[in-house]
């Protein structure tokens, strides 16, 4: 009865502090009509309520009303407006915000005049907060099953109910376990807090790996006010049947698994093995030992192909820059914004020059029911899916100066929509990209900040329709940015036209499914036919990922795992919305930054602008209209106070000499490297290696090939090449390497061919040194 008392009480307070009188009927004439007619309400202290003001007007004419509050209450009120427009037979409204830090009564009246003569009563009530004496929470905890076997989850639902409503109070909740019995140890199994408004009802699930059978009360305990409440349940751990362990020392699951594994076994692993190595699609030469490991700057990108072994990426080796390239369709652009998502949740930033808006979908997270079925192949769930921050940018002009600083912003990606370029302004938005870079004067990073995607990358190359100026530059950036923590992501539908400087500085190579006849002829030329058909055969987001620091400089194939943002661009409209907010936010800021020159405080101006800014980045383009509606008459209050207009603001254009200077330093640089090599060259001029195709289907073109393909020659293979009549391996260094052709040709087993070519090579870089 006496909690039944209580809880009634508190509920009567509760009502009260809720109360805003606002009359029905409001105030009507022939001309207007104005709701409400008065307003009372009570709040508590640091507590506020918006009430909304409404007039009609009946009149065929517009009116003006002017607002204003008098009396006491105009210290604690705030009017979103002072003077309405009301067009005939339309409505307006002021919003009227109560507020107060100082508890007491506050009177008076809204003020409206003009068109209209009237005053409306205001009365406000600010009440200290209520704290009780008594206990104003209420817990039940209720396990799914009250017998769980050992090593099951406890499953408990809990439910906390505040029964103070109109106050929310942070909790604290721990969760402990103790054993039956009044010396009964404990343990804690977590610690959460909440702000609890009304009730909360959550499914909490534990694990009992570590708890032996036995009988034990699971409680709940909950913090707030200086007080604690308690709930608690009783429950048993129990030994499933095939736990019981025979002679005390086996448990009996294991010894039937043995028998049925153990009769089954040997003719099924045969059996498996010869079925799977004909289904096998990919054919790489896999060493696991020497494929990424798990680490503090790893991530997971997806599956090593036709395993169920993640294949992981270390993200600080996108600094030394990736060429992503393959055929429409082949899931290059997957496979580069899995590696870009993964980037960004470790904190890195990322600028995209996008032609077809299709990366605008990552301010989106994933809704498509096509890549939700593709997640429980890789361990995800539809909750991994996620929107990243960031923003769209339209570029109209190649020219435009990219504040490349003003991007690199942690977990955050930026797209630069390119669409509307003329396909010969593409040289120049890449050299002035990379300018800008330059010009930023970044910090030396060892940890991947910024990484800058250029999507369809291939038109710059000549047969293309490119002038082939862009790729100079990304010659030298390929050279550079690795330094500042900056890498290149390259997306083609070619590779093999990536030669020379650029190619020599990309440290990752994606090859995709690809039909383009001078790829097909590199991979087989330089893997053999069994990788060539690999590749022809990978299915859709499967790549051939190739990087010298791993699998021994092999190529092995990753199943990259399904995208978490949305793989599809922003529709019309919402990247019209897009443009047309930051090209009004930005001119808001280019005058905030004129008032700051005029001497003015410009703080509150800069974080709500920072705010808009946000909202626009989130998509909440609603928000951002309630922020313009106050930014905009403030901004223009200053300029009148100041008698002077703001300046518009002008996109910044790089000049023709400035980029002409840019692409001349460029090519001294990159002739610079080539005259290096050149001297290099010149020291010992020799004819190159032909191909050497292996009975195994491996072409080698270098020593270095030969040395890494020889341990994998079986000895059949190997006796096809040397043997009495003939050394395929000195016939092939003859017209190269005459002196190492002759201790080859002395070799008679692979361990002395393998000596012959180690020492050949220890002795160049003696020579070297």
């Amino acid at each position: 009865m006496k909690k039944l008392t209580l809880l009634f009480a508190v509920l009567l307070i509760q009502l009260a502090a809720l109360q805003v009188y606002a009359a029905d009927g409001g105030i009507a004439t022939e001309r207007y009509e104005i709701k409400p007619a008065e307003i009372n309400t009570v709040l508590y202290i640091d507590s506020f309520r918006v009430v909304q003001v409404s007039i009609l007007n009946k009149q065929d004419t517009k009116i003006t009303v002017e607002t204003k509050a008098e009396g006491s209450i105009a210290d604690v009120i705030t009017l979103s407006t002072g003077l309405l427009s009301i067009p005939p037979s339309e409505t307006g409204v002021v919003s009227v915000t109560l507020l107060s830090d100082e508890a007491g009564d506050y009177n008076g009246t809204l003020v409206l005049t003009g068109a209209i003569s009237e005053k409306i009563p205001i009365q406000l009530s600010v009440r200290r907060t209520i704290i009780p004496d008594s206990e104003v929470i209420t817990i039940s905890a209720e396990p799914l099953e009250k017998k769980i076997k050992e090593g099951e989850d406890l499953m408990v639902v809990v439910d906390v109910q505040n029964l103070l409503i109109a106050n929310a109070l942070n909790v604290s909740l721990e969760y402990v376990l103790k054993e039956a019995g009044v010396n009964g140890s404990e343990i804690v199994l977590g610690n959460e807090s909440y702000e609890l408004n009304i009730s909360i009802s959550m499914l909490k699930i534990f694990s009992t790996k570590e708890i032996e059978a036995g009988d034990y009360i699971f409680e709940v305990r909950a913090s707030y006010l200086s007080k604690t409440s308690f709930s608690g349940v009783r429950f048993s751990v129990v030994k499933p049947f095939l736990e019981i362990k025979v002679f005390g020392i086996i448990p009996l699951k294991y010894l039937l698994a043995f028998v049925v594994l153990g009769s089954l076994g040997y003719f099924g692993y045969r059996y498996y093995h010869k079925r799977q190595a004909k289904k096998k699609r990919y054919k790489s030469k896999l060493d696991f030992s020497q494929l990424p490991k798990e680490g503090p700057r790893s991530v997971v990108v997806g599956k090593i192909a036709e395993t169920n072994k993640k294949a992981y990426f270390d993200i600080d080796q996108l600094q030394s820059h990736t060429l992503i390239a393959g055929s429409t369709g082949g899931g290059k652009t997957v496979s580069a914004e899995v590696l870009v998502e993964e980037a960004l949740m470790k904190g890195a930033a990322a600028i995209v020059f996008d032609p077809t808006a299709q990366w605008t979908g990552f301010l989106r997270k994933n809704t498509s029911k096509k890549m939700f079925d593709l997640y429980p192949l890789f361990g995800m769930k539809p909750t991994d899916a996620r929107a990243f921050n960031g923003n769209v940018k339209q570029i109209m002009n190649a020219r435009e100066i990219i504040d490349v600083k003003r991007y690199i912003k942690p977990g955050e990606l930026t797209s630069f929509a390119i669409n509307r370029l003329e396909p010969e302004d593409i040289d120049i938005l890449v050299a002035n990209t990379i300018r800008q870079v330059f010009k930023a004067n970044l910090p030396d990073s060892k940890e991947l900040k910024l990484i800058i995607i250029f999507d369809e990358v291939h038109r710059l190359l000549p047969k293309f329709g490119g002038t082939g100026q862009g790729f100079i530059q990304v010659e030298r950036a390929a050279r550079e940015f690795r330094k500042w923590g900056v890498g290149l992501i390259l997306i083609s539908q070619v590779l093999t036209d990536f030669i020379g400087e650029t190619k020599a500085n990309i440290g990752n190579e994606i090859q995709m499914r690809t039909r383009d006849q001078g790829d097909l002829d590199r991979i087989k030329t330089k893997y053999g036919d069994y990788m060539l058909q690999s590749l022809l055969k990978s299915a859709t987001g499967t790549g051939m990922y190739e990087n010298a620091s791993y699998n021994r400089g092999e190529p092995y194939f990753i199943s990259f795992r399904p995208l978490i943002h949305q793989h599809a661009a922003l529709s019309d409209e919402i990247l019209a919305d897009y443009n047309k907010y930051n090209a009004i936010l930005d001119e808001i800021e280019y005058q905030i930054e004129q008032l700051k020159n005029e001497g003015l405080d410009v703080f509150d101006f800069s974080l709500e602008l920072k705010m808009a800014f946000d909202k626009v980045k989130s998509g909440s383009f609603n928000m951002v209209d309630i922020y313009l509606e106050s930014l905009k008459p403030r901004l223009a209050a200053e300029w009148t106070k100041l008698g002077k207009q703001p300046k518009k603001m002008e996109i910044k254009l790089v000049s023709e000499e400035e980029l002409e200077k840019e692409h001349q330093a460029a090519v001294e640089a990159r002739e610079k490297e080539e005259s290096k090599g050149a001297g290099e060259k010149k020291k010992e001029e020799k004819p190159e290696l032909k191909p050497l195709r292996l009975k195994s289907g491996i072409v080698v073109l270098s020593i270095q090939e030969l040395q890494d393909a020889l341990p994998t020659l079986s000895a059949e293979h190997f006796a096809f090449h040397l043997n009495q009549n003939k050394n395929d391996f000195a016939d092939w260094l003859d017209p190269v390497e005459p002196e190492l052709a002759k201790k080859v040709r002395a070799a008679k087993s692979k361990d002395e061919l393998a000596k012959a070519l180690n020492e050949a090579g220890q002795s160049k870089e003696k020579d070297k040194k």
